[in-house]
C-alpha cells in the first residue's frame, strides 16, 4: 500500500523509515529510490496524536522484514519510554536518526541547580542517544550511507582495517581518515600499511587480494579503492571485490568511481561511495555499533534496604507545603536520601551563633561550618566554607568571617551549617535533571566550587546496572582522573561512589517529582562516598494531554 503523496516508486527491502513530519518523510523515501534501496515501511507520525515513534519502534522490532529502522523526530512525546524502547530494539536492529530542532542553548531558563544550568547544548541528546544504542547523524546525506552498509552488510568485529587500493594517494587519504576516526590500518601481514596492488591492477588483481584480506583473522572489514584510468574497469573491479565479499562475515565497503565521476553500479552488492572518507566513517559508525553491542548488560542492584514507600511519604508531605513545587528543605532532601540508603553527612542548620557553638561542642572534634545560602549557584561566587574549625574561639572568628562574606557579595545572612569534618578525598558533583527532549538525565562531574564549569559535566540516562554506573564515571575524564590519581596512601573507593549513583536513580525512578538535584559535594574517600550537600527541586506530577497514554 503507497497512501503518501509522492511519486517515488520504491521496491520492497529492509529499511523502515520513520519521519515526525510528512516533507521529511518523502525526501526519505525519494533518497531510498535514488539510491536503489527497498523500504519495508514508511510512517510519518505527526504529532504522535495517537502513534508515536515509539509504537514504530516498537512495530519494526517484531517486524522480520525489517533490518534497519530510520527515524526523523524533532520531539519525543513521552522520551523516558522512548531511551527505554529504544535500548531493547537496539539490541537486535540498528537504529540511525537524524534529530530535527538542534539548538545551542536548549530550554533549561529555569534551571537553578548547577547541574541544570551546565547541560547546555546539544552533547546531551548526543550522549543519552548512544547510551540508548541510537545512532545519532546530522544530515540525510550521512543517514543512508549508513543504512546501506547496515542494510547489507556484517558488523566489524574490531577497529583493524585493510586497505586495498591502485593509488598510493587514494590509499593514504584513506589511511589518514581512519587515524581521525581511530580504526587502525593493517594489511595482511599485520604492518600498519595500506595494500597498493599499481595504478594498472583490475579485476582478477583485486579478487585474488580480497580473498587472501577476507580470511586474514587479524583483519576486521576490508575497503575498496580505485581509481579509473583510461583503459580501466571500474565496473569489473566493483563486481569482483562483491563476488569476493558474498558470504563472508566481514564488512567490505568501497570507492570505485568511473572516470567521469560516476559511481559504478549500484546493484554491485556492497556500498560503493564517492570518497575514501565516506568509507572510512561509515565504518567507524559500524564499529561503534559493535563496540556499543559487545558492551556487558550488567547487573541491576537489588539493595534491600531501599524504601520506596517512605520516599513517596516524604514527596507528599513536602507538596502539602510546596503545592505547585519548589525546594525541599535541608531536613526533606536528607530524610528523601535516607529512604534509599544514601549516606548523607549529618548537618545542622544553626540561626545564630549560640546555637553553632552548643552544636559544635556536641560533635566534639573538627568541624566545617558553611554559609546556609539557597541558591547553589549564588553560592558558587562566594567562599562560603569554612573547614577544620575547632574550639570556641576559632568557630566565633569562622562565623562572622562568612557573615562578612555573604554580605560583601550581597546575600542575606541567615546563618550557618555546621557538619562534622570528613576525611579528604574527592569532591564530585552528582546531579539530576528533567530534559525537555529526553526526560531525566544524570550528570557526573567535578564538585564543590569547581561544578558546573566549562562543560566538566557528563550526561547519561539513569543508570540501570553496574556497567551503566563505570560507564557514567568514566565518561566524565575530570571526575575518572581525580578519583585515580588521588594523591593518598590508598586508592579512593570507585565501588561506593557507583552504589550511591545506582542508589540515587532508584530514587529517581521512584520519585519523578523531582526534577532537579544537586548532591554537592558529593566526598569520595577510600572507604566510602557521602554526600555533603544536596538540593532538590520538585513539582507534582502532570498527566500527559494525549488522545492515547502507553
Amino acid at each position: 500500500m503507497n497512501a503518501t503523496f509522492s511519486p517515488a516508486r520504491v521496491r520492497p527491502g529492509r529499511l523502515a523509515i520513520g519521519a515526525q513530519a510528512a516533507a521529511p518523510g518523502l525526501g526519505l523515501l525519494a533518497h531510498a529510490q535514488a539510491r536503489g534501496m527497498g523500504i519495508s515501511v514508511l510512517v510519518s507520525v505527526g504529532g504522535h496524536a495517537d502513534v508515536s515513534s515509539n509504537d514504530l519502534l516498537e512495530w519494526c522490532e517484531a517486524d522480520e522484514r525489517t533490518a534497519v529502522v530510520m527515524l526523523y523526530v524533532e520531539s519525543f512525546a513521552n522520551p523516558e519510554r522512548f531511551t527505554r524502547v529504544a535500548r531493547r530494539v537496539s539490541r537486535h536492529k540498528p537504529i540511525l536518526m537524524v534529530k530535527g530542532r538542534r539548538s545551542a542553548e536548549r530550554a533549561r531558563s529555569n534551571a537553578r541547580s548547577r547541574t541544570g544550568a551546565a547541560l547546555r547544548g546539544d552533547a546531551v541528546v548526543d550522549a543519552v542517544l548512544h547510551q540508548a544504542g541510537v545512532l545519532r547523524l546530522h544530515s540525510s546525506e550521512e543517514l543512508f550511507h549508513i543504512a546501506q552498509l547496515f542494510e547489507s552488510q556484517p558488523l566489524p568485529t574490531g577497529p583493524r582495517i585493510a586497505i586495498v587500493s591502485n593509488s598510493a594517494s587514494l590509499a593514504t587519504l584513506a589511511a589518514d581518515a581512519c587515524a581521525t576516526h581511530r580504526l587502525e590500518v593493517t594489511d595482511a601481514r599485520g604492518a600498519p600499511y595500506p595494500v597498493l596492488l599499481g595504478l594498472g591492477a583490475g579485476a582478477r588483481e583485486y579478487a585474488a587480494r580480497m580473498g587472501e584480506l577476507l580470511a586474514n583473522a587479524a583483519i576486521d572489514a576490508v575497503m575498496v579503492c580505485y581509481v579509473d584510468r583510461l583503459d580501466g574497469d571500474p565496473q569489473g573491479v566493483l563486481e569482483a571485490s562483491s563476488a569476493a565479499a558474498a558470504g563472508q562475515s566481514k564488512p567490505v565497503v568501497a570507492s570505485v568511481v568511473c572516470g567521469d565521476g560516476r559511481l559504478a553500479a549500484r546493484d554491485a552488492g556492497i556500498p560503493n561511495y564517492l570518497f575514501p572518507e565516506t568509507c572510512v566513517a561509515v565504518l567507524a559508525r559500524a564499529a561503534e555499533r559493535r563496540a556499543w553491542l559487545s558492551r556487558p548488560l550488567g547487573v541491576r542492584p537489588d539493595y534491600t534496604d531501599v524504601d520506596a514507600s517512605a520516599a513517596r511519604a516524604v514527596i507528599a508531605q513536602a507538596l502539602d507545603r510546596l503545592p505547585g513545587g519548589g525546594w525541599l528543605s535541608l531536613r526533606e532532601a536528607q530524610a528523601l536520601l535516607a529512604t534509599h540508603g544514601i549516606p548523607v553527612a549529618a548537618s545542622y542548620r544553626c540561626r545564630d551563633l549560640e546555637q553553632a557553638l552548643a552544636v559544635a561542642t556536641d560533635i566534639a572534634g573538627p568541624v566545617t561550618l558553611k554559609a546556609d545560602i539557597a541558591n547553589a549557584q549564588r553560592a558558587g561566587g562566594i567562599d562560603a566554607v569554612l573547614l577544620g574549625l575547632e574550639g570556641e574561639a576559632t568557630l566565633r572568628s569562622g562565623w562572622h568571617e562568612l557573615e562578612r562574606r555573604v554580605q560583601t557579595a550581597g546575600g542575606h545572612w541567615t546563618g550557618a551549617i555546621i557538619q562534622r569534618l570528613v576525611s579528604p578525598g574527592a569532591d564530585v558533583l552528582l546531579g539530576a535533571f528533567t530534559d525537555p527532549d529526553l526526560g531525566r538525565v544524570v550528570a557526573v562531574g567535578p564538585g564543590g566550587q569547581h561544578a558546573g564549569l566549562a562543560d566538566t559535566i557528563t550526561v547519561r540516562l539513569p543508570p540501570v546496572t553496574d556497567v551503566d554506573a563505570d560507564e557514567l564515571i568514566a565518561s566524565c575524564p575530570a571526575v575518572a582522573g581525580e578519583l585515580d590519581r588521588f594523591r593518598g596512601p590508598a586508592a579512593l573507593d570507585r565501588q561506593a561512589l557507583r552504589e550511591l549513583i545506582l542508589r540515587l536513580a532508584l530514587l529517581l525512578g521512584e520519585v519523578p517529582e523531582v526534577v532537579e538535584a544537586d548532591l554537592n559535594p558529593v566526598r569520595c574517600t577510600t572507604d566510602t562516598s557521602i554526600v555533603l550537600d544536596t538540593q532538590m527541586r520538585i513539582e507534582p506530577r502532570r498527566p500527559v494531554k494525549r488522545v492515547k497514554t502507553w
